[in-house]
């Protein structure tokens, strides 16, 4: 109630600099607004210098007073400030190590964990904070990255110190602990014989660490932002929540289909495309899409041997390189149409270099809703492809998805022709036995199974991708064998 009170009294007064939650701004508007602005100083062939500053305990240290001050010269009401203070009032706390617990310590500082007042009544304090000439801020709540360009790596050392001393004199008086052993320095530029020059700054009496790959907001940037780094951590890390899928598809029982895809997509798929508009136009963003095919395959149940566009279509999600596309392009139109968008208006530079893909220059609005968007990409990528599931790319689980999870993958290991028969087997080579049918008439591929004559009914790829009668009884008949 009281954030739903605050927040139109209190985000017109923001700085325009400050993105960290706030309406209509997110972590991948501000990345791409960093992003943006070094890649226009490639465009103009200069040195884009970065300080990202780091901040020791920054929620804890807020002093209540200078907070409360901020807070009233903000809204002007007395009886609001005044009911902050007594929520900040009287908060106590201890400390128990092994066993034995400090006496009870009342709180001065700091702003309550958990809370959803918090990082608002962090943007009040901090929103006075100083932004020096010839620089750009890029903010978002404690995360803070300066910015600033030029033809000479000595011109900008010069500036960011004048700026990193400001900020500095600024955390002083705000109480506020700079942590210069962790902030870090990296230059973004083209001219590789100068690619291992690193910037020398100095801030509290300490030279700054320069870093050739720095995290900003959870991505790993680099000098020509390839994003090589960044999406082998997001492979890694993709591959990690696969794990889980894999204990919820296990072979013999399994979770309902539905949850496995669920599943999926709020755990896989949301972290293989967090800010992908930033990174999915780097020539490396392909390599994340093994692991989405084998999140399908956990949805789907198939061999890994399964043609891959079958089992995107199987699990009903758009193959990677297309959800990656209209997230782009939706983000693209939040950028065109929303004011409070960190790029919103944003002029660059005329484009010089044709080997760059910035997302301004690279990136169309979305025209229609991303649904219809994703499926119209989609239909366009699979007519082109021969011997495909005649299906129609659709996001929602094939027909047989509400059926125990043993007949899912049945199946769907039917569908794909792609099952343990033992024609397959023998050219995996796990077996060298024969390879005749129990029927005895034939080879047991993956084709005779459906045709066989032990079947009461012969089945057709048709009747399976509907699953009527017939495709049912085929999995029932051939239920754990595949």
């Amino acid at each position: 109630m009281l954030l739903n009170r605050l927040n139109p009294q209190i985000d017109e007064h923001l700085i325009k600099q400050q993105a960290g939650f706030r309406a209509g701004k997110s972590t991948t508007g501000q990345l791409l607004n960093l992003t943006q602005y070094i890649e226009d100083g490639y465009e103009e062939g200069v040195i884009t210098g970065t300080v990202f500053v780091d901040l020791s305990a920054a929620y804890d240290t807020v002093n209540h007073k200078l907070l409360l001050n901020k807070i009233y010269s903000i809204t002007n009401d007395v009886r609001f400030t005044d009911l902050i203070g007594r929520m900040l009032a009287n908060r106590r706390f201890y400390v128990e190590l092994n066993g034995r617990k400090s006496r009870w310590r009342n709180q001065r500082n700091g702003l309550p964990q958990g809370s959803v007042l918090s990082p608002v009544l962090f943007n009040i304090y901090t929103n006075d904070q100083p932004i020096h000439a010839d620089t750009h801020s890029f903010i978002y709540a404690d995360d803070l990255c300066i910015a600033s360009q030029s033809d000479s790596f000595e011109t900008l050392e010069t500036t960011l110190e004048s700026a990193l001393s400001n900020i500095g004199d600024y955390y002083d008086r705000n109480h506020l602990r700079a942590n210069p052993d962790k902030t870090q320095t990296c230059a973004f530029h083209l001219r590789n014989r100068e690619a291992k020059r690193e910037l020398s700054i100095e801030w509290c009496g300490k030279k700054l660490k320069h870093m050739p790959t720095p995290v900003y907001l959870g991505v790993i940037l680099d000098r020509t932002l390839s994003y090589s780094s960044h999406v082998q951590k997001v492979k890694a890390k993709t591959a990690g929540r696969n794990n889980v899928l894999k204990k919820l598809s296990n072979t013999r029982w399994g979770a309902q289909p539905n949850t496995i895809r669920t599943t999926a997509l709020a755990l896989s798929y949301s972290t293989a495309e967090y800010a992908c508009p930033v990174w999915e136009r780097s020539p490396h963003a392909h390599k994340v899409d093994p692991e989405l095919n084998d999140a399908c395959r956990s949805i789907t149940g198939c061999l890994k041997p399964t043609r891959v566009e079958n089992l995107y279509l199987l699990a009903g999600i758009a193959p990677p390189a297309i959800r990656r596309k209209i997230i782009a392009q939706q983000e693209r139109l939040k950028q065109v149409t929303d004011y409070r968008h960190p790029l919103h208006g944003h002029s660059s530079p005329i484009k010089r270099l044709k080997s760059r893909k910035s997302f301004i220059h690279s990136t169309e609005p979305l025209v229609n809703n991303p649904s219809t968007s994703r499926i119209a990409e989609w239909s366009k990528h699979t007519q082109s492809m021969p011997d495909l599931l005649p299906m129609t790319p659709n996001e929602r689980l094939a027909s047989g998805s509400s059926r125990a999870w043993p007949e899912w993958q049945c199946l769907n290991r039917l569908r794909t022709k792609m099952g343990r028969c033992k024609s397959n087997m023998k050219k995996w080579k796990y077996t060298d036995g024969p390879t005749t049918c129990e029927c005895q008439k034939a080879e047991e591929t993956m084709e005779h199974l459906l045709q066989c004559s032990l079947l009461q009914h012969t089945c057709t790829i048709d009747d399976l991708l509907v699953f009527n009668d017939r495709g049912e009884a085929c999995v029932r008949h051939w239920l754990g064998k595949v």
